[in-house]
């Protein structure tokens, strides 16, 4: 029997408060459809900084792919009364219909080690709020942060992807965590190139006004000050923190900011950079990084509250402004 999508409601019955009782729910309904040749389950995902989320997985006949499908949204629409959950079953079965379409995997890939040595990434987190997932994972210290490794999988799946590498797969590769970084710095630069925009360039193109508007923008932006600040990422714009790792690339934004500079972590996709001429407040712009991260930053998108200082060709935090 194939999938069968189901537009009838259940029976009344009291809001569900809790999500995993949603997801739970909705198990139930999608195992009923799908029928017994497939295999459909739960899976809780631990993702940065310990952000759990809430997933149903799929599986198909004669395939070994089974997307996860994550049910917070669903659920957040349920609250509101804007989705019931029968409706929610008929999202996660169109959202499978199309993920289903990719090829399956090889997975003797990430078995074999010279086979995937030329696509390892780094990435940066923060260390305090990963402490277990750094029980788990090969992982080297970075100031108040951690290099944790990924495999990237563009060219494997129908599309960009990176798989966390964990202790036992290092293991099973046999080889160890000073080889890991050693390819991920020279593999990510090349892999996710780097990415520097002058801010208020990138703001200006960002807006979707008339030229005059532009001008008096631009105006603004300019007589308000005269410091210029960049943004630091990669091209994929996704864990763009790890740019600040890049051979020389640190050292060669001197050359357009100053010999000395601050870095703000805006996120784990990107730090702001800011120069240190002038003698800008190191505490107000410590209360700024906190800010936004308090006001505009996800919780599994935090890198760190603290700010850094390039100099002298050494990157540390900033010791008045300490987190």
């Amino acid at each position: 029997m194939g999938i069968q999508l189901d537009f009838n409601e259940r029976g009344p019955g009291s809001l569900i408060r809790d999500i995993r009782d949603f997801r739970d729910e909705i198990l139930c309904g999608l195992k009923e459809l799908c029928g017994p040749e497939f295999t459909v389950e739960g899976r809780d995902v631990e993702k940065n900084n310990g952000v759990l989320l809430y997933g149903v997985s799929i599986m198909g006949p004669g395939t070994n792919i089974a997307p996860t499908i994550y049910v917070e949204t669903m659920f957040n629409e349920y609250i509101r009364g804007t989705m019931n959950v029968k409706e929610a079953e008929n999202e996660i079965l169109k959202i499978y219909s199309k993920e289903k379409q990719r090829p399956d995997i090889d997975v003797t890939v990430f078995s074999d080690f010279e086979k995937i040595r030329d696509k390892l990434t780094f990435r940066l987190i923060n260390a305090g709020r990963n402490s277990e997932l750094l029980k788990e994972v090969p992982h080297r210290m970075y100031l108040d942060m951690a290099v944790v490794y990924t495999v990237y999988v563009a060219d494997i799946f129908s599309g960009a992807g990176n798989i966390l590498v964990r202790n036992d797969l290092m293991e099973a590769w046999g080889t160890d965590e000073d080889t890991l970084f050693k390819l991920a710095y020279e593999n990510t630069p090349r892999i996710k190139e780097p990415v520097i925009r002058d801010l208020s360039e990138m703001l200006l193109s960002m807006l979707d006004s008339p030229e005059e508007t532009k001008d008096e923008m631009e105006r603004v932006l300019k007589d308000g000050s005269d410091i210029r600040m960049y943004i630091l990422t990669n091209s994929d714009k996704f864990y763009g923190d790890a740019v600040i790792l890049y051979p020389d690339l640190l050292q060669g934004l001197c050359d357009k900011i100053g010999p000395e500079f601050y870095l703000l972590p805006s996120s784990v996709h990107e730090f702001i950079a800011v120069p240190g001429m002038g003698n800008p407040n190191e505490e107000e712009l410590s209360e700024m990084v906190k800010s936004v991260n308090r006001t505009s930053v996800g919780k599994e998108d935090f890198l760190s509250d603290n700010v850094y200082v390039f100099k002298d060709g050494e990157m540390a935090i900033c010791q008045t402004c300490i987190s």
